[in-house]
């Protein structure tokens, strides 16, 4: 018969090796630059660099309005949309007019977008409770910096 420790030591295993197993199935944007923009279409990239100690809520990003995409913590995505101008804002618990941004895309042009979270904005800690809310950041990053950004994500 096995020890107590061993069981709970393979079974912990079994549950982190599956759960390894289901995050890593799922499906990632592929790196920058390997699939052409769609003809008379621009592209919108937008990720979150891996920060364990910040939220792994999805944070949801909205352009002109309306939702365009929920990355999550450590993720990339792309969503192609027709040129034009676009103000992309987070939905955060911290309203703020510094955490927005606009850009303006021509056809087969590319904006990298990325998110940057920080939860000490959103947190209280009193006596009775210990509250942490979402607070995200939308910046523009060059090209360059975004890819390389991306590539080294663990699910980029």
């Amino acid at each position: 018969m096995m020890p107590t420790s061993t069981k709970t030591a393979r079974r912990w295993l079994s549950w982190t090796s599956a759960l390894w197993l289901m995050t890593s199935a799922c499906a990632a944007a592929p790196p920058a630059g390997e699939t052409a923009v769609p003809s008379g279409a621009a592209r919108i990239w937008v990720y979150r660099d891996w920060q364990p100690s910040e939220s792994m809520n999805l944070a949801d990003v909205y352009a002109n309005g309306s939702l365009l995409v929920s990355v999550g913590n450590g993720a990339a995505i792309y969503r192609d949309v027709p040129p034009g101008r676009y103000h992309l804002a987070p939905d955060s618990f911290v309203p703020n007019s510094m955490q927005d941004a606009t850009i303006e895309l021509a056809p087969g042009q590319q904006a990298y977008i990325k998110i940057v979270s920080l939860s000490a904005w959103g947190s209280e800690n009193t006596a009775a409770k210990n509250i942490a809310r979402d607070a995200f950041w939308v910046w523009v990053v060059s090209p360059t910096v975004a890819r390389a950004e991306i590539a080294r994500s663990p699910r980029g």
